[in-house]
């Protein structure tokens, strides 16, 4: 079972050959590296291109050109995997060697995308900082777990028939976070099986913590995210509008003190959600204060 390994890259010159040495050092030996570089030009395809002479399997390198965001690099990818499954690695996580057999023997079973156990590390120091089991939730009703949380922590963990990603088509550009969350998620509404495999093979890198910038992105494309479902008919009514609300609530509350216009509509739409959840009054007053007590200062 050939086995399309989907790496998308964007300044990823210092660490990329590490998960590049993971592939090749895979048990199953029937795979391809496909890497996309999604439009920066450090030292990846030099990397990629010496990596590519050591090895007798197919390994190819393209950069798009300009920075268009991992949904459209993962879009490429998938448009060029040739092989009957394809599993994603991000260029700074590695894998186990015996990821990759693991994963097809799942699928040989029956399965349609599987996921593997997560180890986290440090980037800086490589130190692992936890273990992060394959959900039970996960397992048992993907469409409801993959609504309520992002679940699958990262893609690395990841494989998937070819028949499966062709169904469930393209990344969802528009959102630029949690893009991988969504496609999941429409994996699972197409039919997908999943299935989970008891052991820890990826290797997941943590960053340092996010700016308030990032917090608010993260908070702005979680709402997108519920947005996009506020239909959904296999999740009750009630729980699509409290997921809305909560994110509403969020973001109302990062956006306060910047943009108080903005904050309070916010509070209003969640309302509407939930007209009697006592917090957001309150969240609604508070903001209306802050911005009087800012009108004044002023």
């Amino acid at each position: 079972m050939k086995v399309s390994v989907l790496i998308a890259a964007y300044q990823a010159g210092p660490y990329i050959l590490t998960a590049l040495q993971s592939v090749r050092a895979q048990t199953h030996k029937d795979w391809e590296v496909i890497v996309v570089e999604d439009g920066s030009h450090d030292q990846t395809e030099m990397v990629v291109s010496a990596f590519a002479a050591t090895c007798t399997q197919t390994v190819s390198y393209r950069n798009l050109g300009s920075n268009h965001g991992v949904g459209t690099a993962r879009n490429r990818l998938l448009e060029l995997a040739s092989g009957d499954v394809v599993a994603f690695i991000d260029a700074d996580d590695y894998w186990e060697p015996e990821h990759l057999a693991a994963a097809v023997a799942k699928i040989a079973a029956g399965a349609d995308l599987v996921v593997s156990g997560i180890r986290t590390f440090d980037l800086k120091t490589g130190a692992t900082l936890k273990q992060v089991p394959v959900p039970p939730s996960l397992l048992r009703d993907p469409i409801h777990a993959l609504f309520e949380l992002s679940v699958i922590i990262t893609s690395s963990a990841v494989v998937l028939t070819r028949a499966l990603a062709v169904r469930t088509g393209q990344f969802d550009t528009t959102l630029r976070i949690g893009e991988d969350r969504d496609y999941w998620l429409r994996c699972a509404l197409e039919g997908g099986r999943f299935a989970g495999t008891d052991q820890f093979t990826c290797n997941y890198a943590k960053h340092d913590a996010s700016s308030m910038a990032r917090t608010l992105v993260v908070a702005e494309h979680e709402l997108r995210f519920y947005e996009k479902y506020r239909s959904l008919a296999e999740i009750p009514r009630k729980v699509r509008q409290h997921h809305r609300a909560a994110c509403l609530i969020s973001l109302g509350r990062l956006l306060r003190q910047r943009d108080p216009q903005r904050s309070a509509a916010c509070f209003w739409k969640a309302w509407r959600c939930e007209p009697f959840n006592p917090r957001i009054p309150v969240q609604l007053a508070f903001t209306g204060w802050r911005s009087v007590s800012a009108a004044g200062a002023s």
